[in-house]
């Protein structure tokens, strides 16, 4: 049993000693995996920490050089071709239309007959008139000389010196209407209507024909109130007809009352000189030149809101950082718009500016193909 007992306890021993060697390696590999931690961070960094420490790759964006321009700023207006004088031709008696002598569209000159009507009882009425006259004048005649031989009193001798003016009066009147049954052209015009035909009775006042003097032309249109400051009599306007013909004018009025409804002003433009094909009453475009500044055109693509809402495009400032550019929109075309605000010479983003923010440092890619130069030279000769 003794022997048992020793064997049994050593076995024990044994056992217990293997149970510690065992925890001893696990703490030498934890000091030496603390160890090697250690020695990483004194040393050369662990593979967890250079992953940490790398740097992360800079945005990638387009970029173009953009070079300001001068360029003329600019109000333009959509309004209408008109001619300078419309007018209403209306009979000044009336009468039954005899003849006919001119016709719808026909060019005619000052004085030039239009229409006769008839001449009813009106030649009879200037001789009763010229018998009036000459009766009331012969009496003026007599009186004169009774007058001057004391046989007439003054009275009577303004008496009849009143009835002779007043013959002759008629005498004028009746020679005025008979000159009425005339209807003669007051100006140079062409024809634009004629509302009476041959054999028709027409009162005093009725409308005849519609004269049209189209040899001087205005563009009328409508300015809003933000811009009608920018604007002067006399100043040079270009008038752009649907027709695709351009003429050239001068600001000749300006209303002083804004529309009530629109809180826009009248404008006219004359014309100076009188195009080929006249068609009044086409949708013409009046472009007038307010100022001369420099500018860059930019495609609307690259227009970016900032955080206060305000409009304008991101380039590249020092250090490739990313520069937000407030603009104002001075002029548009179609294939681009000009602005202002921009430094003269400016790097401008235009591919991926959505996805960087100012102030963020980016990698620019020059845009080989870009054409924006080009078309900021050639658009300065555009209006």
């Amino acid at each position: 049993m003794g022997k048992s007992l020793i064997i049994a306890f050593v076995a024990v021993i044994a056992l217990v000693l293997w149970m510690l060697s065992g925890q001893i390696g696990v703490d030498q590999k934890g000091t030496d995996t603390g160890m090697a931690d250690a020695s990483s961070e004194d040393g050369a960094p662990s593979q967890t920490a250079a992953a940490e420490q790398k740097e992360v790759p800079k945005m990638k964006v387009q970029t173009t050089q953009l070079v300001a321009q001068s360029i003329d700023r600019e109000i333009v207006i959509q309004g209408q071709l008109e001619p300078a004088k419309v007018m209403s031709l209306r009979a000044e008696t009336s009468g039954t239309v005899q003849t006919l002598s001119a016709k719808k569209g026909e060019r005619i000159t000052r004085g030039q007959t239009l229409a006769q009507l008839s001449q009813g009882n009106r030649l009879a009425d200037l001789a009763v008139a010229k018998a009036n006259y000459a009766q009331a004048d012969n009496e003026y005649q007599a009186a004169q000389k009774l007058a001057r031989q004391g046989l007439q009193s003054t009275l009577s001798l303004e008496a009849a010196g009143a009835q002779r003016e007043a013959t002759l009066a008629q005498v004028q009147a009746a020679e005025l209407e008979l000159g009425y049954v005339t209807l003669s052209a007051p100006m140079d015009a062409l024809i634009e209507d004629i509302t009476v035909e041959e054999g028709d009775f027409i009162d005093r006042g009725a409308h005849v024909a519609t004269l049209v003097d189209n040899t001087s032309l205005l563009v009328t249109g409508r300015v809003s109130q933000q811009h009608i400051a920018d604007i002067k009599t006399g100043q040079a306007a270009v008038a752009s007809l649907v027709t695709g013909e351009s003429l050239q004018g001068k600001v000749s009025y300006i209303s002083s009352m804004a529309d009530d409804t629109t809180r826009s002003f009248e404008v006219e433009v004359l014309i100076d000189q009188t195009p080929k094909s006249v068609m009044t009453g086409i949708s013409a475009e009046i472009t007038i030149p307010v100022e001369t500044l420099m500018a860059h055109r930019v495609s609307p693509a690259v227009l970016a809101l900032d955080d206060d809402g305000a409009l304008g495009v991101k380039a590249l400032g020092d250090e490739n950082k990313v520069v937000f550019h407030a603009i104002e929109v001075v002029k548009t075309e179609s294939n681009g718009a000009w602005v202002t605000g921009l430094p003269n010479d400016v790097t401008l983003i235009t591919l991926g500016q959505g996805f960087v923010n100012p102030g963020e440092v980016v990698e620019p890619v020059a845009d080989t193909n870009d054409q924006t130069d080009t078309d900021n030279t050639n658009g300065n000769s555009e209006s």
